[in-house]
């Protein structure tokens, strides 16, 4: 008999358990579709300030510095590629705003290359986003490059940094985010 209530014990405490971590994942769950939703709205801020040099505005000599003041404090690269994404998907390709929203940021960098060279449909492209894992998209469309892996120069005639292009180059990289594109 006691070897049974410390079965139903045990199973007890499991039950619990299980539920408490239910009640977690959720939590995360949700905290994931609340940063799904605000990575779009930062994304379009940061076009919108880049587009603008606003920056200069403020007193900063370029965007990179303004990127590293302390309240901003966010990486050049991360800023380029959602500034991309943004460009690309809802400037460029008018997709609204709330589909974007409802995707992985990283997830939209990794099948972006493929995207602008024409190797894959919008439609599908954010479905796999949708679908797959980040391992599936890599394996899929390969690595994308991220935007910092090109060197930066400083434009003379607008003071912008800008990744430095191999004009002797046959044709671009085309896993690396153009970020001088219009």
């Amino acid at each position: 008999m006691a070897g049974k209530v410390a079965k139903k014990s045990s199973t007890v405490k499991r039950s619990k358990e299980a539920e408490a971590a239910f009640k977690i994942e959720r939590k995360i769950v949700d905290g994931c579709a609340a940063v799904r939703q605000v990575w779009v709205a930062l994304a379009s801020f940061l076009y919108e300030f880049h587009e603008g040099k606003m920056w200069e505005q403020l007193g900063h000599d370029t965007f990179e510095e303004w990127l590293g003041a302390p309240e901003i404090g966010l990486s050049r690269s991360h800023v380029y590629a959602l500034i991309e994404t943004y460009r690309e998907l809802i400037v460029k390709r008018e997709l609204d705003e709330d589909v974007m929203a409802g995707l992985e940021a990283t997830k939209i960098a990794q099948v972006l290359p493929a995207l602008r060279r024409g190797d894959v449909e919008l439609d599908e492209a954010l479905a796999d986003c949708e679908a797959l894992s980040r391992s599936a998209l890599r394996e899929k469309y390969g690595r994308a490059l991220p935007a910092s892996r090109k060197p930066l120069i400083k434009c003379e005639d607008c003071g912008a940094m800008r990744q430095v292009h191999d004009p002797e180059a046959a044709e671009p990289d085309p896993n690396q985010l153009d970020l001088d594109a219009e």
